[in-house]
């Protein structure tokens, strides 16, 4: 909670609450590739190539952008 002190008792519990709120639903741990803790205790499998063609998209439309960026006459492979 980033080290902040609490106040009083119902601050300190409207804190805890918004903390386990980010921990569970809104981070995505790098163990779980892309998924929410809860969404893997609800039942989703963390999946390593889940992001795979989008990457590959992506780096594809980098390379053509590179290619075409000024005119530049060297080619990238």
């Amino acid at each position: 909670m980033q080290r902040k002190l609490s106040v009083n008792i119902e601050q300190h519990i409207k804190d805890l609450d918004n903390f386990m709120n980010y921990y569970n639903h809104e981070r995505y741990p790098g163990d779980l590739y892309g998924n929410t803790p809860y969404e893997v205790l609800n039942g989703s499998k963390p999946y390593k190539n889940k992001f795979h063609d989008v990457i590959k998209e992506a780096q594809q439309n980098r390379l053509t952008q590179n290619r075409t960026f000024n005119n530049c006459p060297v080619m990238c492979f």
